[in-house]
């Protein structure tokens, strides 16, 4: 519902964690609409680009998931995505399946905090964009002050590029450590 009068701040633009000062505001508030937007992979979107991909465009890769990295490093020492291997979304997975992803959750955590000087992992799901399923994980820096919490995508998204060498480093990491345990690693 559109309103003529802006909305306040919310209080966390003022915690050390959030990464932006100065001058802000509240967009306005855009009237709900009465439709959504096709997102990829579904009809009248695009094409699925997780389903067209090759085992080789990701670092790990087993019978039902595949784990990548973004094409680009991040300001995070570690981003990677789970995905399942076939075009379904968190609502269609069966229960093996359900069960399973809850493995490869742990299971992906330990594999990030094997890189070394990882605080936490912090896995988020958002999925207005794509409708093949995937998480997103990110590994937070040991130490860092700032990257907590819901602000750690925004820093990994300001800060400078993890360095090439460190990133690729990191995910060869991964993908050793998941291979540990099944699947296969492909870089």
């Amino acid at each position: 519902m559109a309103t003529t009068d802006p909305l306040p701040l919310p209080d966390f633009v003022h915690w050390p964690i959030f990464p932006f000062v100065g001058d802000m505001r509240v967009r306005e508030v855009l009237p709900r609409r009465d439709m959504e937007y096709p997102r990829e992979g579904e009809p009248g979107g695009t094409p699925c680009r997780a389903c067209a991909a090759p085992d080789s465009d990701y670092l790990w890769v087993d019978d039902d998931w595949r784990v990548r990295a973004p094409d680009v490093p991040s300001g995070a020492p570690v981003l990677v995505f789970l995905e399942t291997r076939d075009h379904v979304d968190l609502d269609t997975l069966d229960d093996d399946h359900a069960a399973a992803m809850g493995r490869m959750i742990v299971r992906l955590e330990r594999a990030i905090q094997g890189v070394g000087d990882i605080a936490r992992v912090h896995v988020n799901r958002w999925g207005d964009g794509g409708s093949h399923f995937h998480l997103w994980f990110y590994g937070r820096p040991f130490g860092d002050p700032q990257m907590f919490g819901f602000c750690l995508p925004l820093w990994a998204m300001t800060l400078p590029p993890t360095p090439e060498d460190d990133w690729n480093r990191n995910l060869a990491v991964i993908a050793d450590e998941l291979s540990k345990n099944g699947g296969r690693a492909t870089r």
